[in-house]
């Protein structure tokens, strides 16, 4: 299973396989419409050691192989290794193989060899197609959690869910199962959101005693008070400009208003003292606003400033 950093491959590798020590048998029906007997073995001797994620015994005395795949990546020869060494280990069983795809970018794969003497195809399946209320549905936490992953409209009210019934788990149990949903979240970029409705819900969770759990948050954090600046800033700009245009206006209606109750004055007194200049353009627009009113019957300049 494929991600953009080792660290996260791991965390990602062991959360789904932690997930899956019992055969996740909805998804299972969702995916290949059959039951599984029995998780079977998946590593295989080599001079580099090969780990397919999951390999089941089916109901019908088939083999299923599910590889998880985070981003997009090149599969097909991978995929045909697994088939050739799960076929050599399992002789005489049908082999079905699909991928779960379950990151974040959209991916349309090729899955499929088509040479001159070779010819392999397999499915590849992206989780999101998936409805999660048939996970939600599943008796099994397991497959509950992984719904955070699936096609929600209201992925808010889904997390709430998961949450619920991880809340009816022992507390150790409770947290274990915290740690993993928090860690698929951040395939949808959802780790806040699983934080904060788990407070919501007076869940124990104190991600900075969780050695896994902190340093996702602490990034998450971070990056959550960078993009707060940066949106900041830009409001900040917006309203800069906003409040710069309203002043501009401002003034600029002061400056007619003034020039017009100046003009107007030397019209009806003659030549004003320049002490009425500098009067009538410091006032502001209400100032000015009302001596207009006053000018209207004026006799003289001192009754244009008499209020």
């Amino acid at each position: 299973m494929g991600n953009q950093t080792e660290e996260n491959r791991s965390q990602y590798d062991t959360t789904f396989k932690d997930l899956f020590e019992q055969p996740p048998q909805k998804l299972l029906q969702i995916l290949i419409g059959r039951q599984a007997v029995e998780l079977l073995p998946v590593e295989f001797a080599s001079t580099q050691k090969r780990f397919p994620d999951l390999v089941f015994l089916l109901d019908d005395d088939s083999i299923f192989h599910l590889d998880l795949q985070s981003k997009p990546e090149d599969m097909e020869w991978r995929m045909l290794m697994y088939y050739a060494l799960i076929r050599q280990r399992y002789p005489g069983r049908v082999l079905v193989q699909k991928v779960l795809y379950v990151g974040q970018i959209a991916w349309n794969p090729q899955a499929a060899i088509a040479e001159k003497d070779l010819s392999f195809r397999y499915e590849v399946i992206d989780i999101r197609t998936i409805d999660c209320l048939e996970l939600m549905s599943s008796p099994a936490l397991e497959e509950n959690i992984l719904a955070v992953l699936c096609k929600s409209n209201h992925p808010k009210e889904t997390i709430r869910k998961i949450l619920h019934r991880i809340s009816e788990r022992p507390t150790k149990a409770r947290a274990d199962a915290l740690t993993k949903l928090v860690i698929l979240s951040r395939l949808r970029k959802l780790e806040i959101v699983v934080k904060t409705e788990a407070e919501d819900m007076s869940l124990t969770f104190n991600v900075m005693e969780n050695d896994v759990l902190r340093p996702l948050f602490v990034k998450a954090q971070m990056e959550g008070r960078q993009e707060g600046r940066q949106e900041g800033r830009q409001e900040g700009r917006q309203e800069g400009r906003q409040e710069g245009r309203q002043e501009g206006r401002q003034e600029g209606r002061q400056e007619e208003a003034a020039s017009m109750l100046l003009k107007l004055m030397r019209r009806k007194f003659g030549q004003t003292p320049d002490w009425v200049t500098e009067k009538v353009k410091a006032a502001s627009l209400e100032r000015i606003e009302t001596w207009s009113d006053n000018f209207v019957f004026a006799n003289s300049v001192d009754e244009v400033f008499a209020s």
